[in-house]
């Protein structure tokens, strides 16, 4: 080490130190960049562009059934295990019920009286009706001469007509809602409505249960999986639902599964939009064509619908195109190292190149972006 710089102070050693970083600095920023510091650059070139649509979602639950118990009470037998295939009709589970001997007789009592109160609304509607039947056949061919008389009886008939219906159809939601009542109070063998493979399976023998509500729907007992192959469904937009047909390629990648990527294909869509929040949407349903069993029924996914290959068509990296006086523009530096825009129209979008369709010619420099705009924040030294 020189003389000089052993009896230096450590401030003018610091100062020192932080020249020599500054010049390093700059020094390589000029190497990286070229000539015009601060600036990414590319150019408009003839590319093969595959145009694709990006959306998440999520594989959906189809091929799965749940099993309930139709009884509050104990599990007795448990008759499958997780992974057994199952014939329809095959017996899964029975439960044991806990209901006291005067809790399932006023179950009977109640359901006992709702069927007599569906048959009694029956034979009213059945009376009700014939009423109605008779009055239009007495005013048969009178529709421009029907007298005030005749229009009161036809009136009043209908009314009580639609008024015994209502009553109908409550009575006989009365009679469901005490059937089930009913049956949550007795011993049950449940029974496989489907054949599938047994999965999920959530309970052991001595299980406390509680049978179905629609108000508070239990965890299920046992699910039943069909082997059909997995679905993603996607929710695409209107602007790019025209681009979407059945028997596109599509690229799927998992959240969960970050070794690979599978391949789909789109099976169907929706032809008519479903508005949410004031956004049109379209759901798209895709199959993937090479399951290994590790995507699961709930699992989100992002895919890229393939639905154009261009081959050599004038394009530029995404990030070069910008919002500009409601259209797009690219970028570039004029004769005086300002940045000027250059409004384009752009075609096909694919996963790195835009489709230039006027505004640019091929070999045209371009700013892609400048050295800090993909983060959004100064440089060193604000930079």
């Amino acid at each position: 080490m020189p003389g000089w710089i052993s009896k230096t102070s450590w401030k003018i050693k610091a100062i020192i130190l932080l020249l020599v970083l500054i010049a390093g600095f700059f020094a390589g920023k000029k190497i990286f960049f070229g000539k015009k510091d601060g600036y990414v650059f590319g150019s408009a070139q003839k590319r093969h562009l595959t145009e694709v649509v990006t959306e998440s979602g999520i594989i959906t639950t189809d091929g799965r059934v749940k099993i309930y118990s139709p009884t509050n009470g104990v599990i007795g037998e448990v008759l499958v295990t997780n992974g057994e295939a199952v014939t329809e009709s095959q017996k899964l589970f029975t439960v044991k019920s806990t209901a006291t001997s005067q809790e399932k007789a006023a179950a009977l009592a109640a359901f006992q009286a709702a069927k007599s109160d569906v048959q009694q609304a029956e034979n009213n509607r059945r009376a009700t009706q014939a009423t109605v039947d008779k009055v239009h056949d007495d005013v048969k061919n009178h529709d421009k001469d029907e007298s005030y008389v005749q229009k009161d009886t036809r009136t009043t008939a209908e009314v009580a007509n639609d008024n015994a219906y209502d009553e109908l159809l409550s009575a006989r939601a009365t009679l469901a809602s005490a059937q089930t009542a009913y049956q949550s109070t007795q011993n049950a063998v449940v029974t496989a409505p489907l054949a599938g493979f047994i999965s999920n399976l959530a309970v052991v023998s001595g299980s406390g249960i509680l049978a179905y509500s629609s108000l508070a729907p239990p965890s299920p007992v046992v699910v039943i999986t069909v082997p059909v192959p997995a679905e993603i469904v996607i929710a695409i937009g209107e602007s790019d639902i025209n681009k979407i047909r059945i028997g596109q390629q599509v690229t799927v990648k998992l959240d969960a599964v970050d070794d690979r990527e599978y391949s789909g294909i789109v099976k169907r869509f929706d032809s008519q939009g479903t508005i949410t929040q004031g956004v049109v949407k379209f759901n798209v349903y895709i199959a993937i064509t090479d399951p290994d069993g590790q995507p699961k029924p709930g699992m989100t996914v992002d895919a890229d619908i393939i639905t154009r290959e261009l081959p050599d068509v004038l394009s530029v990296p995404n990030a070069a195109v910008k919002p500009y006086q409601k259209g797009r523009a690219v970028r570039r530096l004029d004769s005086k190292g300002q940045i000027e825009y250059l409004p384009v129209k752009i075609g096909a979008r694919g996963k790195e190149f835009t489709q230039i369709l006027e505004g640019l010619t091929a070999g045209q420099e371009i700013i892609v972006s400048l050295s800090n705009e993909k983060t959004g924040k100064k440089g060193l030294f604000a930079m």
